[in-house]
């Protein structure tokens, strides 16, 4: 049985018109049950943005080729972190799991043959956290798990969010032992840094809270080795610039002939090394210092301020 997927949108119709279409290539598509959430408008929404969330839902009700499809719709904005931890622990009340997608993310053909299969081989192995769609664009072309995963078409399981959400508010940094420190951050205070605004308000990211609990818990992510999502929203209609950054150049989306897994639940040391050259030289580069952090927040673990 395909695992459902929950999809979020808010304002951005044409581009959830790609990302539906581009789920609808693959070909599990028809055998998978679709969750559309919708937040709702903000009370200072201009009429510009009224008729772009109206015609989300429009569209929204006309989407067809799942299994079935679900729309829940928000009577007001709730914001992307909250619209996203709700829906999820909406769709898991009665699923297993969830692969879960923004509407700024396109997927091959091969992602939902790669989700589907990871989130059964790994269903009762307390060390997976979940499953990326996207992969670093570090050469590999087989699955690796790695400790820093990607919320950029991803997946994971009841049991782990569950847990999460349990210990949500318990939630604090001297859950990551001094020795791993470098290892959750990859490089500089990245992500500390980013935990910290969010616990003071300055921003909301559930994800960033989602990656302290499971690296706290060393737990891994699979990532696909093959990139297997784009991301459209360095167009300039979310948050995001329209220049892209190392997370993304020279990263197309490619396609798996076959799948083999990774034959222990551990991240290799090769694995690790060039993921932190990655973040090493795309922080380093002069036309990326000022701006890395900001996109660092909402690309890789998605912001408050990506969409809504």
């Amino acid at each position: 049985m395909n695992s459902p997927i929950a999809l979020f949108l808010y304002n951005r119709p044409k581009h959830a018109m790609h990302t539906i279409a581009a789920l609808q290539l693959c070909i599990e598509s028809k055998e998978s049950d679709l969750f559309i959430f919708i937040d709702g408008h903000k009370s200072q929404a201009s009429q510009t943005e009224l008729q772009q969330i109206k015609d989300v839902k429009k569209y929204s009700h006309s989407v067809n080729a799942f299994k079935t499809v679900q729309i829940i719709e928000q009577n007001e904005n709730i914001g992307l972190s909250k619209s996203i931890t709700k829906g999820i622990s909406h769709v898991l009340q009665s699923h297993k799991n969830v692969i879960v997608l923004e509407d700024d993310i396109v997927v091959g053909k091969d992602f939902l043959n790669f989700m589907n299969n990871a989130l059964v081989k790994y269903e009762n192995e307390p060390q997976i956290a979940g499953i990326s769609g996207y992969s670093f664009p570090i050469n590999e072309i087989q699955p690796y798990l790695t400790r820093t995963g990607s919320c950029w078409g991803w997946a994971t399981y009841k049991r782990v969010w569950d847990e999460f959400i349990k210990k949500r508010d318990q939630l604090n940094l001297d859950l990551i032992a001094s020795h791993e420190q470098d290892l959750f951050n990859v490089y500089g205070n990245i992500y500390s840094e980013m935990f910290l605004q969010n616990q003071q308000g300055l921003i909301q990211s559930w994800a960033v809270e989602f990656y302290l609990y499971y690296f706290s818990q060393k737990q891994f992510f699979l990532m696909p080795g093959v990139n297997l999502i784009a991301n459209e929203g360095f167009d300039g209609s979310g948050a995001h610039s329209k220049k892209g950054n190392f997370l993304t150049d020279n990263n197309p989306i490619g396609s798996l002939s076959e799948i083999t897994f990774p034959p222990q639940i551990k991240e290799e040391k090769h694995i690790r090394g060039k993921i932190e050259k990655l973040y090493q030289q795309g922080y380093t580069k002069p036309s990326m210092i000022n701006s890395f952090f900001n996109k660092i927040k909402s690309v890789l673990l998605g912001n408050e301020n990506n969409h809504h």
